[in-house]
């Protein structure tokens, strides 16, 4: 089994990374969108101006659907947790709070990546979404390599390429 250490992760660094996340995935809809939204402002009339000029005001909407999407689950990241890897689990394992203890389990076979962000790594999911865990949350490098390797064997398992990719000042 291998376990991290208690992070912490503030709402706002959550929705923040939501946010990205979103804009690195969907960059083409965040900008043909407002790029439709300037077209209809300069060559329509009527109904389909005003459409154009929400589509251009709509990008600015991403931070507050961030933070509306991450309230759930802004509870066990912000409280603290801990991340356990074993049985072909991810399990992140909340930290006592008014006598409760909130627990998310994930299957390594829904992991699509495993990707470094600034000091975070992000698990990602098949479906949209992801799952950060402080990359110094780890003991040792040792401990953040093994479980990021584990990810790695579970996907080429299925046969799939592995997507371990650091970007934005990667870790180590």
């Amino acid at each position: 089994m291998i376990q991290s250490n208690v992070y912490q992760i503030t709402r706002t660094e959550l929705a923040r990374l939501a946010s990205e996340e979103y804009l690195a995935q969907f960059w083409w809809f965040v900008a043909a969108v407002p790029a439709f939204g300037l077209v209809a402002i300069i060559f329509a009339d009527g109904a389909l101006r005003v459409i154009g000029g929400m589509a251009v005001l709509w990008p600015f909407s991403i931070p507050a659907r961030s933070v509306v999407s991450t309230s759930k689950s802004s509870r066990l990241f912000n409280a603290g947790c801990h991340v356990e890897l074993s049985d072909g689990q991810i399990r992140f394992i909340g930290e006592y709070r008014n006598g409760k203890r909130l627990r998310y389990t994930v299957e390594l076979d829904r992991i699509k990546e495993v990707r470094h962000r600034r000091d975070m790594l992000l698990v990602r999911t098949r479906l949209p979404g992801f799952l950060p865990i402080r990359a110094n949350a780890f003991a040792t490098e040792t401990d953040r390599n093994a479980f990021i390797s584990e990810i790695e064997a579970s996907i080429a398992a299925r046969g799939e390429e592995p997507a371990v990719s650091g970007d934005q000042g990667a870790p180590g």
